[in-house]
């Protein structure tokens, strides 16, 4: 498996981690979680490679992948001989423990195998195959001796993630007024998305802070459910002095 030789530090590839894994649907093997308006990958040699089928489908989990995808000139190709999910790591010593693997960063690596077309490297010395954190995008190559490249991405065709998405409605309240970001409404982000929260007074007016689901009070939310967060806003009182005659 291919390393980062400018892994930056530990808190981003936790992050990248943390993304990558909200972005996965838990569902069976069976259903997957590809996204079926993008699930073609291309190979000169067979052809279309279809990541979810009618009647087999790949599940994306944290750290490997299940399944089957199917190709009209090689049949079916397995990801891994794993079933049921959880957490797994594939040895890729023998015919007994292969499958491919997801590394923090997106990064796959082990061996696919079909029957026609042998064995499948995801992490060539010259290629390699990658899920994006953010938007769930396979890209890259995947090697096979008997077939050659496989492309995961291009302009008219891509695999990908079917993403899962959340709510963050932000609100106001108090007598006084202000700015704040993300704008007053309801906005969808990926599942897994971080968001800072700002607020910024109107001359006159205070920002007394933020209130509403628990997270929001630091001034940051996480994306893993539907979440309401207000920003209070207070007026600045003026005291005159009493001036007794």
């Amino acid at each position: 498996m291919r390393t980062r030789s400018n892994t930056h530090t530990v808190c981003l590839a936790l992050l990248a981690t943390l993304v990558l894994g909200a972005l996965l649907v838990s569902r069976a093997a069976a259903d997957g979680n590809i996204d079926p308006a993008r699930r073609y990958a291309w190979s000169t040699s067979t052809g279309w490679i279809n990541f979810s089928p009618a009647h087999g489908g790949v599940a994306v989990y944290d750290d490997h992948l299940e399944g089957y995808v199917w190709s009209e000139n090689v049949g079916w190709i397995r990801l891994g001989v794993h079933t049921g999910g959880g957490s797994h790591t594939y040895a890729n010593t023998s015919n007994a423990d292969y499958g491919v693997n997801v590394g923090v960063d997106g990064a796959l690596s082990g061996y696919a195998w079909s029957t026609n077309a042998g064995w499948i490297n995801f992490a060539p010395t010259h290629g390699g195959v990658r899920i994006d954190p953010a938007s769930g995008s396979f890209s890259g190559y995947a090697w096979s001796e008997n077939t050659g490249w496989i492309h995961f991405k291009s302009d008219t065709y891509n695999v990908a993630l079917l993403l899962v998405t959340h709510t963050l409605t932000i609100t106001t309240a108090g007598e006084g007024s202000g700015v704040v970001t993300p704008t007053v409404g309801t906005h969808a982000y990926v599942s897994g998305t971080l968001v800072i929260l700002g607020a910024t007074p109107h001359p006159g007016s205070s920002f007394a802070g933020w209130s509403g689901d628990v997270d929001c009070a630091d001034g940051s939310v996480i994306m893993n459910a539907n979440k309401i967060c207000t920003a209070a806003f207070a007026l600045y009182k003026l005291y005159l002095p009493l001036i007794l005659r």
